[in-house]
């Protein structure tokens, strides 16, 4: 049976893929339309997620390094209810124009490092044993918090599919 950690790292690049796959037929112009004025546009949902991964891998560094102790894990489904919105604590992404091969290399740029970093400590009982907090849902496992990780670019992914079928770029 796989260790938890390797199938929390193969859905990282599973949904990864799938992002991936998502903007792949889109144009510069497709990547950088808002839906409205009040939306988000494509390439600011990967922006989003690219902070998100730059901010993530030094509070997993510091977490790893850290004194702390197993929590309860927590459910979480409500990660993926688009109903359901949610405040980010991230700044808003930049609306300035980016071609579709810089933001696609910048996402590269973010990731690689994470999943290195999630790689060499993979092994290690501390990412179940340690825990960190979100600065939204409190304390996690490390092993959550890389597992919300996916969680957070798959409902992303729903909301680049939702301004695919608002923009009609099919």
């Amino acid at each position: 049976m796989p260790r938890q950690g390797d199938y929390v790292l193969n859905t990282l690049f599973t949904v990864r893929k799938e992002l991936l796959i998502e903007v792949d037929a889109l144009s510069d112009e497709q990547l950088n339309k808002k839906p409205s004025a009040d939306k988000w546009s494509v390439s600011q949902v990967i922006r989003h997620l690219i902070s998100m991964d730059e901010m993530i891998l030094p509070s997993l560094k510091k977490a790893v390094q850290q004194e702390s102790t197993k929590t309860l894990e927590k459910n979480l489904d409500f990660v993926l209810d688009r109903t359901k919105k949610v405040i980010s604590p991230l700044p808003e992404p930049s609306a300035e124009i980016i071609s579709k091969k810089e933001l696609l290399k910048n996402l590269t740029h973010a990731r690689t490092p994470l999943l290195e970093y999630i790689h060499e400590i993979i092994d290690e009982s501390v990412i179940e044993d340690k825990s960190m907090i979100h600065p939204l849902f409190g304390p996690m496992s490390i092993i959550q918090m890389i597992e919300f990780i996916g969680l957070h670019e798959k409902r992303h992914i729903e909301q680049i599919k939702e301004i695919k079928d608002s923009l009609l770029y099919y």
